[in-house]
């Protein structure tokens, strides 16, 4: 099975492509997106002044996110539940549905602590991807950055996951691994309404949920300067003469 691994070096490349419209999710998600509200008709000076912050696309995960409750396993034989309360379970499956509800996928990390007792750790998808058996929807091999540096963003300890190993690679280190008796990698994917064209699912943050959310901040935009432009006193009203002062392009524009 190891010869029809593709290797780090591929799933690093992957992960780069795909982390940027996981990030761009996210930022929607935090309702930091930071669109400029755009209008042809109106100077980009004047558009630069207006903000909005709309949370549709929050909405959209959340009210999905609340009703998700991970009760446990039944016939656990293996006493998987106990494993689960033992790794603070009730942040546990809300972290994990959270991140797969916006990013389509994220994963579980699964490592041993001195005692050899398992610790799960969810990592979210812009920082892990693999390569999915499409019949067990287990992973065959997995790459994940576990620490990334606080400014920069560059990966700081990554990590190769295949059947029975894990690599470590830590900057500045010589790379190490641990073997385990597991027959797939120690990363599970969590995955939002996957499908056979697109196994790793698809995110609630959709194209068109972003791009409704975008159009509402640029109605929005052009709503304020018509009303800016409508409560500008008219020269009847103030009693002047009509050739007291020249009207301007600009000011002939928004009239």
């Amino acid at each position: 099975m190891a010869e029809n691994l593709k290797g780090m070096s591929y799933l690093r490349r992957k992960l780069s492509t795909k982390r940027h419209r996981v990030l761009k999710r996210y930022r929607y998600y935090e309702m930091k997106d930071n669109h400029m509200p755009r209008n042809l008709l109106v100077p980009v000076s004047l558009q630069a002044k207006f903000s909005f912050t709309l949370g549709w696309c929050t909405k959209a995960v959340d009210s999905m996110a609340d009703i998700l409750q991970f009760r446990g396993f039944r016939d656990d034989n293996f006493d998987m539940n106990g494993i689960y309360q033992m790794n603070n379970s009730d942040i546990l499956y809300d972290s994990a549905i959270l991140g797969a509800l916006i990013a389509s996928c994220d994963f579980i990390y699964i490592s041993a602590d001195d005692s050899g007792f398992p610790r799960l750790q969810v990592i979210d998808g812009s920082n892990a991807t693999g390569i999915m058996d499409p019949i067990t929807g287990m992973l065959t091999e997995g790459y994940a950055v576990l620490q990334r540096d606080a400014d920069t963003g560059y990966p700081i300890l990554e990590a190769y996951f295949a059947p029975g190993i894990t690599w470590f690679y830590e900057k500045g280190s010589k790379p190490y691994s641990i073997t385990n008796n597991a027959p797939y990698p120690l990363l599970v994917p969590i995955v939002c309404q996957p499908d056979a064209k697109r196994p790793f699912g698809h995110s609630r943050i959709t194209r068109a949920c972003m791009n409704v959310q975008n159009n509402a901040k640029d109605a929005l935009m052009n709503m304020c300067i018509c009303a800016e432009a409508n409560s500008f006193p008219q020269k009847y009203v103030l009693g002047m003469d009509e050739d007291a002062e020249q009207m301007d392009k600009a000011r002939a524009a928004m009239t």
